[in-house]
């Protein structure tokens, strides 16, 4: 029996070959100058070549990712920022704000006295307290002075010939630069306005009405 191993088999690729397909091939770039297309002249660099074939052989770009440290570097950026933004509106808005009060007297004619409106708790002191106010409050919300315009207060009630004198407190949210003086004038000319118009069961001596600062 001969031995298999040591019988010499014929060497049918001797030669290179352009048709053997175990041949090794290099891993060149391709000539783009051989490149037809409809029959026309090859195309000399990747520049050349339209846009579908760019595509083609165009190399994969790698995606860059932000790592985690910058991630949170960003974002707390971005609060700090929004934090700062806020309270310098807070400061300009609010701290930059003052509140200014006024002290209104309002002589009503067709009221009595009666001890009861010595104590604020009785009912003949917050049924006159609500009239009031309530005149007051739409006065000054229909005014130029709505935005600036708090509440207001009725604190005492005072004898008077005539009648009684109603004194309420006006609360007013002015800038801390505005004269306070000035604002004054404002506001009466405003109250006695709405006195003027006022139509209710409360019978008001508008001149005998005045403001004054606290």
């Amino acid at each position: 029996m001969k031995d298999l191993h040591s019988t010499p088999f014929p060497s049918h690729h001797t030669s290179q070959c352009d048709s053997c397909v175990f041949q090794p091939h290099s891993l060149r770039s391709p000539d783009f100058s051989r490149a037809l297309v409809g029959g026309q002249k090859g195309y000399q660099t990747y520049r050349d070549l339209p846009w579908d074939l760019q595509k083609i052989h165009q190399p994969a770009i790698k995606i860059r990712q932000l790592e985690p440290w910058k991630i949170a570097l960003i974002v707390l950026g971005t609060v700090l920022a929004a934090a700062v933004t806020i309270g310098l509106l807070v400061y300009f808005l609010s701290y930059d704000q003052k509140l200014f009060y006024y002290s209104s007297s309002v002589k009503i004619t067709n009221i009595h006295y009666h001890n009861e409106l010595s104590r604020q708790s009785s009912g003949r002191f917050r049924d006159l307290s609500e009239r009031l106010e309530r005149l007051i409050d739409k006065t000054f919300h229909n005014s130029i002075l709505r935005k600036k315009y708090i509440r207001s207060r009725l604190i005492r009630v005072s004898p008077d010939a005539e009648g009684v004198v109603a004194e309420a407190l006006l609360t007013f949210w002015f800038s801390s630069t505005d004269s306070r003086e000035a604002l004054r004038d404002r506001v009466e000319r405003i109250l006695r306005r709405g006195l003027k118009k006022y139509r209710g069961p409360l019978r008001i001596d508008v001149r005998a009405s005045t403001i004054s600062s606290k």
